[in-house]
């Protein structure tokens, strides 16, 4: 009996050395896992884009489904106006700008104006995977962004987004205001 208690005992401190993996090293892990993720949601896309962009080593994938040649690409504290439908990986909409959008999946809410949104890129208090995304597209362009977990909610859900979820945005950026000091 004692040598059971003992087991039962230390169990707790295998645990805990068994699950001492760093933030940082989980967070890696996580980052490759959102990686692999995002390449495999590529494969599988079933809509048509004209380019492909990966942001920096953010991570972040840009499907352009529309390009504007002529333009500039917005600068810090620029105001943006987006129209945006916000996804997980398997389809599920959990946000949109666009009221037949939020509508046909269920995520209308009567209280709500639907129209594009407003940021100030590089200030606003939004995903940074927004900011990333957004600072490589022009005014007029619709790219699908495909944002890893740690440039979203990271660790933390967020109503119905789970904690380390990939998001997908269907991004048009309809109109760059340069910044006015």
């Amino acid at each position: 009996m004692k040598k059971s208690a003992l087991t039962w005992g230390m169990l707790p401190a295998v645990v805990l050395m068994a699950s001492c993996i760093s933030e940082e090293e989980n967070v890696d892990v996580v980052f490759e896992q959102d990686l692999q993720k995002i390449e495999e949601y590529i494969q599988t896309v079933e809509t048509e884009y004209m380019r492909r962009e990966t942001v920096g080593d953010t991570g972040i994938e840009l499907l352009f489904t529309e390009v504007v040649e002529e333009g500039e690409l917005p600068d810090g504290r620029d105001t943006l106006s987006v129209d945006y439908t916000g996804m997980l990986l398997d389809g599920t909409v959990f946000d949109s700008s666009l009221e037949q959008v939020a509508q046909d999946n269920d995520v209308f809410n009567p209280d709500r104006t639907y129209e594009p949104y407003e940021i100030i890129l590089g200030v606003s208090n939004v995903i940074n995977g927004w900011h990333w995304s957004l600072s490589r597209m022009k005014e007029g362009e619709k790219a699908i962004a495909l944002i890893p977990s740690a440039y979203a909610y990271g660790s933390q859900a967020n109503g119905p987004i789970p904690a380390n979820s990939v998001l997908v945005f269907e991004l048009d950026l309809v109109e760059v205001r340069p910044y006015q000091p």
